[in-house]
């Protein structure tokens, strides 16, 4: 690798290092969902899907290892089990791999464009080759594991209302405190005005996340009714069904279980097996109401406090000031955290939304200041 650059060195490491980390999410990830297929073969190919992204995890090692002369094991992969586990209970199972994949893709974009630049040819055509490769790689993880293109993908899950609840409760309530303290300068009323808000907030945006949640559910079985869209069951369960179809027109269950297994493969020999239809990955998953009224209502509730619990131990004046510095930190820390799933600066992330929290309770505190009490 003498023949880089190096700013063309750091590049390639930095790409790598992303490529490696995705690929070991996404091995650890298969691995859970083995625990979830009901089929032998789902579990084998996912075993097999599961050991070969792990091998093209070791050999990106490999790769950095050439770009670096040693590589010291990360804390990102010491505490990887943990962020998967996390982002699967908020993104969901189907939007955690949609979310890898996407993130990897992107990345060998990125990889792609990074390598044309190279100035050395027979470097830049080695890493080119490389990264079309990857790009093959993908795009049959997509078709293959979630059955999609990848302009299909969109990916979400949870973090809409978790990011949505914590925004809201943090910016209303600091908003709220800021208006009231700019009218009253007591803790107690301040104290008790948080208090309700963040209780009636939390219950409303709750009960705001689950009707929206339930209205879109509803919404999207009753357009799959209309036009006749029924969900694939399992190959027992579809191939009961013609068992039971067969035998309702006059033949025996062991006649019937035959001519059902002779249907069953010739109609799996003219379609692609996706492995993602036995862990339920390639149908529509929904977000379900209670588990969206659930995230938004609890953490709204959560970070609500924290503009509040200053006027329970504080002066009014000492009050104002940690719960300021406290909210808006918080603020910081809500949007560079909404980064890790969407995959953009955190450092803009999370000022911007520092910057709208900070604005909301300017706005307050100047209305409670020129209304009078």
């Amino acid at each position: 690798m003498a023949e880089l650059t190096t700013g063309e060195r750091k590049a390639l490491l930095d790409t790598a290092k992303k490529i490696r980390t995705y690929k070991l999410m996404q091995s650890s990830g298969y691995k859970r969902l083995i625990k979830k297929a009901m089929d032998e073969r789902a579990k084998q190919l996912l075993a097999e899907i599961s050991a070969n992204e792990l091998s093209d995890a070791e050999s990106w090692s490999k790769k950095i290892n050439q770009l670096v002369d040693s590589e010291k094991k990360s804390s990102r992969d010491i505490f990887l089990n943990q962020q998967i586990r996390l982002m699967m209970g908020i993104l969901g199972t189907r939007g955690f791999f949609e979310w890898a994949i996407i993130a990897e893709d992107e990345t060998v974009e990125d990889l792609a464009i990074q390598v044309a630049n190279i100035g050395d040819q027979t470097t830049s055509e080695e890493w080119t080759r490389i990264a079309s490769d990857e790009r093959l790689h993908i795009e049959r993880i997509k078709k293959e594991v979630l059955g999609m293109e990848g302009w299909e993908m969109g990916g979400g899950g949870g973090v809409r209302d978790v990011i949505f609840g914590a925004n809201d409760g943090l910016v209303s309530i600091l908003a709220l405190v800021a208006g009231v303290y700019g009218a009253i300068t007591e803790s107690q009323p301040i104290l008790i005005a948080g208090i309700a808000g963040a209780v009636a907030g939390a219950i409303s945006m709750g009960a705001g996340a689950y009707l929206s949640a339930k209205s879109e559910k509803e919404v999207t079985e009753k357009e799959s009714d209309r036009k006749g869209i029924k969900r694939k069951g399992t190959p027992e369960e579809e191939k009961e069904k013609l068992v039971r179809f067969y035998q309702a027109r006059g033949f025996k269950r062991r006649d019937a279980e035959a001519i059902a297994d002779r249907v069953a493969l010739q109609v799996e020999s003219r379609e692609s097996y996706t492995i993602g239809e036995e862990v339920d990955l390639t149908s529509e998953e929904s977000w379900p109401p209670t588990k969206a009224a659930l995230f938004t209502g609890l953490s709204f509730a959560v970070v609500s406090f924290i503009p509040i619990l200053p006027f329970a131990f504080m002066k009014v004046n000492p009050a104002v000031i940690t719960a300021a510095i406290a909210s808006i930190g918080c603020l910081f820390i809500v949007g560079a955290s909404k980064a890790i799933f969407s995959r953009q600066s955190w450092i803009r992330s999370g000022v911007e939304m520092m910057a709208i929290g900070t604005l909301a309770s300017v706005a307050t505190y100047a209305i409670g200041l020129i209304i009078p009490v």
